[in-house]
């Protein structure tokens, strides 16, 4: 596996690597280091001073400047994930555009999530945020509390091609550590104007047939080697139950959902169940993303 690691060497870049190295060391895969620096700005002096031409040359040193110490800064982390293979990528510009642009190279990304405030949390502009809106790769986002082993994961899931698909991608990234899967599934709670007994009789027949189907998987799920079990929780919307469960219970090291790929009006218009969690829950998330 191939592992796409951005970082900025703030206070998150070291539990974003301990998390890159157990994943890495558990497939024996290789990890891309990533920094990108900010393009070196010149500030021309007002012609009152003599001084308005641009020095191409002092700003191509400052730029080459920066990105020799961060090539510096990215070898001293590599040490860390000795004996993995390393490659360090050195970009110019701005760090969301520079992860899209390299995620050909991973079949999975790593970001880290800062704490932010109720705010900042609301308003949409953060790398991670950017990349989980564009990026055609799973996404792996380090928020809350590190997990160690992912012993326990819930997996949500509404039946559709986006969530098995985020399902099977889970199960194939956790089937070294034999984590505990939690198969969420959230039944929305809708009122159906139609004669009382006939909606009972439909909502039971469809509850069952959902039951049945998740049981299937949870045997599917333990025959690859996991524990699971299923749980069914019902809310007013997917993304509130998520967050109501995830209150009531403990110890969970990750929440894995899946997406669609939306087209640009799509996404202004509809937003997404990934990207509101992504903001307000405190825990690491997986996104699988499915292109349309």
């Amino acid at each position: 596996m191939k592992l796409l690691v951005p970082v900025d060497f703030t206070e998150i870049t070291n539990p974003l690597l301990r998390v890159a190295k157990t994943i890495a060391t558990a497939h024996q895969g290789e990890v891309y280091l990533l920094h990108s620096v900010p393009p070196a700005v010149y500030i021309p002096y007002p012609e009152s001073f003599g001084m308005n031409v641009v020095d191409l040359e002092l700003m191509a040193q400052l730029q080459k400047k920066r990105q020799e110490e961060a090539k510096e800064k990215l070898t001293a982390l590599a040490q860390y994930l000795k004996p993995l293979r390393v490659e360090l990528l050195v970009e110019v510009g701005d760090p969301a555009e520079a992860t899209l642009e390299k995620e050909k190279l991973a079949n999975l990304i790593l970001m880290g999530s800062h704490r932010k405030s109720l705010i900042e949390r609301i308003l949409i502009g953060s790398t991670t945020e950017k990349v989980l809106k564009y990026t055609k790769k799973p996404l792996f986002i380090l928020k809350g509390k590190e997990p160690e082993n992912f012993k326990k994961v819930v997996v949500c899931y509404d039946f559709s091609e986006h969530a098995q698909k985020a399902l099977d991608f889970a199960l194939e990234l956790l089937s070294p550590f034999k984590s505990h899967i939690i198969l969420l599934h959230i039944e929305e709670t809708i009122e159906i104007p139609m004669v009382e007994n006939l909606k009972d009789l439909l909502s039971e027949h469809y509850r069952q047939e959902k039951l049945r189907l998740l049981d299937r998987l949870v045997e599917v799920i333990k025959e690859k080697g996991f524990e699971a079990q299923k749980v069914v929780f019902e809310s007013a919307s997917p993304s509130e139950g998520i967050k109501e469960y995830l209150k009531k219970t403990q110890d969970v090291e990750l929440v894995v959902m899946g997406s669609r790929g939306l087209s640009g009006l799509q996404r202004v218009l509809l937003g997404s169940t990934s990207s509101n969690l992504a903001r307000s829950l405190d825990l690491p998330m997986l996104v699988h993303r499915s292109i349309e």
